[in-house]
């Protein structure tokens, strides 16, 4: 009878464990710019990163690791975190030299410029709660939050996040942030692909020195002092934003302390190396604070010849061993390609959208008469139509389409009274298209075969051609398109 209880009271302790555990899981915070980049990294084999990127948001988007690998075979991993200030980034090397031996490290120094001793604390804990369990993740904390106001409450997550509920979603449940197609390999690089003009400042001319606060200084020198502890060659940066006067007093004083107290190259991005780099500041912008695709390719050109040549980098394309990297590679390429739609400006060239395999296509036509259509709209589903399978019967009287793998999968006419199609897209979300009546004045009414994307009408077009593009792969939308039949503009 007791060993029974015993082993009622064992089960028992081990279901709790477990449930709880699981509910730690799902409950734990996973920010896909900060916290998940630190679970990629605890997934790497030892002693694979041969350049270990460190710093705040301007490193991730600024350092393409896709195009390090691509073009140089180089190995690297972007450690950094949101807004992350000198002390995190301390500590973020401290954990990462414990299982990694880079053969240079590149530091973002764009918060030496902080004036306050403590972030906020949402950004306090994307940069230390990643972090697992160790001396260094307390020190991080105690440096990040001010415990004498605060207590102890910070080295126990679970106090943060146990009341998170509401804000749970799907990448909480499922691992890989609920597409492991996309983030298995993750090098922690982060990538806008839109544009944004900035100023171009000249700034060549600021020659004071801003004073960096006593926290500041401690760590950054701190830094310093750990990479020569380990012989491991520090690479101290500024990378590209719109950076004013103010800034640069800063970068000055950093550039003084890496060159001339420690004997490190400092490379000042936004006043130096200009021409080499050919940075456009009307188009290599995602925003004031971040390079976008076109101007992080341009910087991580630029430093992997530097990695290649001043630093002896290896390149370990066709190795076995870093097969994740070219998996990695691969998604931003794929990205890239997605974006690369977004720029077709004519029908004509967008048929070859349809083609792509890893694409699945919606496309919805509505009109009242076909005879009616100006010449150049019919030229245009002639063309579409040749290209795609669709025939003429289905061109004249419209509908639906749904293209699958370059190849039309289904197609209905819609002419059903409130006609409804749920659309399944990827391994959790969907659009549906609806037969709708819409009032063209007060007294006519007309049809539209209308898109609805998490049950937001997102038709372009009410008399027209709409084009949905999702992208399987990476589960994302790529493109809505249209072609307006009132004048025959192809349109977003």
């Amino acid at each position: 009878m007791k060993k029974k209880n015993v082993l009622k009271i064992i089960s028992f302790l081990l279901a709790f464990v477990l449930t709880f555990a699981g509910i730690v899981h799902v409950l734990d915070f996973k920010y896909l710019d900060s916290i998940f980049k630190v679970d990629s990294f605890y997934e790497l084999e030892d002693n694979t990163v041969d350049v270990l990127v460190i710093g705040s948001s301007h490193a991730y988007q600024g350092i393409n690791t896709a195009v390090l690998w691509k073009d140089f075979g180089i190995a690297a991993f972007n450690f950094c975190g949101a807004a992350q200030p000198i002390w995190n980034t301390y500590y973020y090397l401290e954990e990462a030299l414990k299982t990694q031996t880079p053969k240079a490290i590149i530091l973002d120094t764009y918060y030496v410029h902080m004036s306050d001793d403590y972030t906020d604390e949402s950004t306090a804990i994307k940069n230390t709660y990643g972090l697992k369990y160790s001396s260094t993740k307390g020190e991080a904390i105690k440096a990040s939050f001010n415990t004498e106001k605060s207590g102890n409450q910070y080295f126990f997550s679970i106090l943060q996040y146990h009341s998170r509920y509401s804000d749970l979603n799907k990448a909480d449940f499922y691992p890989y942030q609920a597409n492991e197609a996309m983030y298995k390999n993750h090098k922690g690089f982060y990538c806008y692909f839109h544009s944004d003009a900035v100023p171009e400042r000249d700034l060549t001319e600021i020659e004071y020195y801003n004073t960096f606060t006593e926290k500041i200084d401690y760590y950054y020198r701190k830094i310093f002092e750990l990479a020569n502890s380990k012989n491991i060659p520090l690479i101290p940066i500024a990378i590209p934003f719109n950076a004013e006067n103010y800034h640069q007093g800063f970068f000055n004083t950093a550039k003084y302390v890496a060159e001339e107290e420690y004997g490190v190259k400092f490379y000042n991005f936004i006043t130096d190396y200009k021409s080499a780099i050919g940075l456009d500041y009307t188009t290599d912008f995602a925003d004031k604070q971040h390079l976008n695709h076109l101007g992080n390719t341009k910087l991580t050109t630029f430093l992997g010849n530097l990695l290649k040549n001043e630093y002896k980098v290896p390149d370990r394309r066709g190795d076995e061993k870093y097969e994740s990297w070219e998996a990695d590679a691969e998604v931003y390429y794929k990205q890239l390609e997605n974006h690369q739609v977004t720029k077709i400006s004519n029908l004509t060239d967008y048929a070859k959208v349809f083609k792509n395999n890893r694409y699945k296509i919606i496309m919805t036509s509505s009109f009242p008469d076909y005879e009616e259509l100006p010449e150049a709209s019919k030229l245009y589903l002639e063309i579409l139509g040749k290209a795609l399978g669709i025939t003429t019967e289905e061109q004249k009287t419209g509908g639906m389409w749904i293209f699958e793998n370059g190849k039309k999968t289904y197609y209905n006419d819609c002419s059903q009274k409130n006609f409804t199609k749920a659309v399944k897209l990827g391994q959790y979300g969907g659009i549906e298209i609806r037969h709708t009546e819409k009032m063209f004045d007060e007294t006519e009414t007309f049809f539209v075969n209308s898109i609805h994307d998490n049950k937001k009408e997102v038709t372009v077009a009410s008399y027209g051609l709409n084009i949905y593009v999702y992208d399987n792969f990476t589960q994302s939308k790529v493109d809505m398109v249209a072609l307006k039949y009132s004048d025959s503009t192809f349109y977003r």
